[in-house]
């Protein structure tokens, strides 16, 4: 019986594709359709051929073990600077002692290689990543664990292919950044890490507020405030996030209010990390916990207090798209783009822009793919619409009058609107009527001209509808109490079921989702991404008071506002977000969370699925005060909050509520607040200071 000769086939450029790709399945070393006893064109090396690893003239050779070290290696790296790690294959040929095969091999990293990876040519060298600075939407650096695999063909005389021969082991690459500093700080002594040492002392120990334990943020978030408060006699801080993948340390001092609305509450710290320290600790730990600890002393290190450790989730995917929101400071749709790099949101639409009203522009909805944008003018009893039906259209100015497919039609007046998933057609409401057959509405408008196309009467007032992204249901506000579409009362949520028929929609008969309670308003229905469930807010006040502005969908007056979860199925319990809703630090009240609005699409988290929200908020985030409104004009400054409830004061933001759509944003607006009668004046719109939250869902 003739034993199998081995062969070791081996191609520089087969696996260079997939290096350079980050593929997690190049199963072969040689392009589609070659030949892999032939590689380019070339001679095929032999074991038998009496030139290597001491094989004789025309012996046969027999491959019995193999294994790659150095196994399970650690590197540490500081930020701006690369480490590298040399591999070795050694294995068992013919009985022989134990030889080195490594050239034979090809090695590079098939998950995580924005850690790192291996030369084109497939050589042993692994060397850590760092972006290119000619690019600057390169991914930033970053560490973790990675898979090293090493590969090559052996091939059995008389076999009809090659076997692959592959041997793998981890690589974990820290990133340690011991003594960052704050970007906008001042001094803080030379070699400050070396001032923390001892055992703690808990008298000194401050007090960790912001971001919330257990909190999960995209790792594309860009910036994060930490908040606490300081502890008795430390004037010097050290803020660090810690994790098997290494250590992001800050040294800083109290006082540090980032940019944004609302200063901090007395005595209390704070650091905003920049983007790029962010970049570290969020990329280095994409679907990983870190933990965030404070340590306090003074300048001289006489003693020193650790705050309690807090948990802190990564996701593992981006929250890609932007956030569309009403700018109070100009009355402006403005848009912020997650996946864009820049810090700064950018106008859509302002007054008297493109040739629309030179009035408030204020609720507006996207479609699903981001093309598509509605939005209404001047507010309650005014509504006239303003559309475009292409988003990725460029304009030569602001005063373009083709900019626009529709500049305050009032034949076509809108409150609320949601599009179909084609982006076809959208549903809309208008109850500022007077005349109940027309409060009591759908209309239909066609998804490229705008203009109303058909109408559905029911005999109950509907708002605030939500077409389901599989386009089978429309989720609706009903309406108990009349007011105006921003103002509605004594609400439940009804289904209604939907079919099309080319541009024809058929409206079947309502289902009771939610049903109008004493003493409740249950409103502004919103689909998540696989239409299994829907998110709505509640508003609670005493038992005969629903007809008044204290249960209305406008916060002015609300002394409550939380969110909920419920199944899209008649019969379904609604279910509190119970973490969502919990008041913060800096609140005196329980926050009025209002005006849910989820993401079209979905990740992974896990063994789950991972969902994002945003919804309008009157809360305190952290140890910031809330800020009142400064205007007379009936608006209020307040600030987009992205990944509750640890965002970021980054941009002002809308009085009305926002979700997120990749490329573009489906923003809904309906809340028009204010802090008093005073402000209640132009165009009878009613603003209220809000934040935008993210937040992640598990299924109901």
């Amino acid at each position: 019986m003739r034993s199998p000769r081995v062969l070791f086939l081996v191609s520089a450029c087969g696996l260079a594709a997939a290096i350079a790709c980050g593929s997690s399945d190049p199963v072969s070393p040689f392009p589609p359709g070659e030949d892999p006893k032939t590689p380019e064109g070339g001679v095929v090396p032999s074991f038998g051929d009496g030139s290597i690893d001491g094989a004789g003239g025309g012996g046969v050779v027999q491959l019995s073990s193999l294994r790659i070290e150095p196994a399970d290696a650690v590197l540490t790296v500081t930020p701006g600077q690369k480490v590298t790690q040399s591999f070795k294959v050694m294995g068992v040929l013919n009985g022989q002692p134990e030889s080195d095969l490594t050239s034979r091999f090809v090695f590079y990293v098939p998950d995580n290689y924005l850690v790192g990876g291996f030369p084109a040519n497939g050589s042993s060298t692994f060397t850590s990543r760092l972006p290119d600075p000619a690019n600057p939407d390169d991914a930033p650096q970053r560490g973790g664990k990675v898979l090293v695999r090493a590969q090559a063909y052996s091939q059995a005389v008389g076999a009809t292919a090659p076997k692959l021969e592959e041997i793998t082991t981890h690589l974990t690459v820290k990133v340690n950044a011991g003594s960052l500093l704050d970007p906008g700080g001042a001094a803080v002594p030379a070699n400050p890490g070396a001032l923390f040492t001892g055992a703690p002392d808990a008298a000194r120990a401050p007090s960790l507020v912001y971001p919330n334990d257990g909190v999960l943020l995209p790792p594309n978030l860009k910036k994060l405030e930490v908040h606490w408060r300081p502890g008795t006699d430390n004037t010097l801080f050290e803020v660090a996030f810690t994790s098997p993948f290494g250590t992001i340390a800050y040294h800083v001092r109290c006082g540090t209010t980032p940019a944004g609305t609302g200063s901090l509450v007395g005595g209390a710290c704070a650091l905003a990390l920049d983007p790029v320290g962010y970049a570290l600790v969020a990329e280095t730990n994409r679907g990983a916990d870190v933990t965030l600890k404070i340590r306090g002393t003074d300048d001289a290190g006489t003693a020193h207090g650790e705050s309690a450790s807090f948990k802190v989730s990564f996701a593992e995917s981006n929250v890609n798209g932007g956030v569309y929101y009403w700018n109070v400071t100009d009355q402006s749709i403005r848009r912020f783009d997650f996946g864009s790099g820049v810090g700064s949101a950018e106008k859509w639409l302002g007054r008297n822009e493109f040739g629309a009203p030179d009035q408030c522009v204020g609720c507006h909805a996207i479609s699903r793919d981001g093309k598509k944008i509605v939005a209404s003018v001047g507010g309650q009893n005014d509504g006239r619409i303003v559309y475009q039906d292409d988003l990725s259209k460029t304009f030569t100015s602001r005063s373009d009058p083709t900019y626009l497919t529709l500049k305050g039609d009032a034949a076509n007046a809108i409150q609320f609107a949601s599009f179909n998933p084609s982006g076809s057609a959208f549903v809309a409401v208008y109850g500022d009527t007077s005349v109940t057959a027309d409060n009591q509405k759908l209309r239909f408008h066609d998804g490229t001209t705008g203009l109303r196309t058909q109408a559905h009467q029911l005999d109950y007032e509907p708002d605030h509808p939500d077409w389901s992204p599989d386009g089978k249901t429309i989720a609706v506000s009903r309406v108990g109490i009349h007011a105006t579409s921003q103002r509605p009362r004594n609400c439940g949520i009804e289904l209604l079921p939907v079919s099309a028929s080319g541009a024809t929609f058929t409206v079947g008969a309502s289902e009771t989702l939610v049903p109008r309670t004493p003493g409740e308003n249950n409103f502004n229905p919103s689909f998540v991404p696989d239409s299994s469930f829907l998110l709505f807010s509640r508003v609670t006040c005493a038992v005969g008071s629903e007809g008044t502005d204290q249960c209305d969908a406008d916060v002015d007056q609300n002394l409550n506002g939380k969110t909920f979860a419920i199944a899209a199925k008649a019969g379904s319990v609604p279910i509190e977000l119970t973490n969502a809703n919990a008041r913060g630090e800096a609140d005196t009240s329980d926050p009025i969370d209002t005006f849910p609005k989820s993401t079209p699409f979905q990740g992974a988290q896990g063994a789950g699925k991972l969902m994002w929200f945003t919804t309008a908020s009157r809360r305190a985030p952290g140890l910031r005060t809330h800020g009142r409104p400064s205007s007379s004009s009936g608006c209020s400054p307040s600030i987009p909050r992205r990944c509750s409830p640890a965002g970021t004061a980054a941009i002002q933001g809308s009085s009305c509520h926002s979700r997120i759509s990749p490329p573009r944003t489906t923003s809904r607006c309906g809340r028009r607040r204010s802090w008093g009668a005073a402000h209640r004046r132009r165009h009878r719109h009613r603003h209220h200071r809000h934040h935008h939250h993210h937040r992640r869902l598990g299924e109901p």
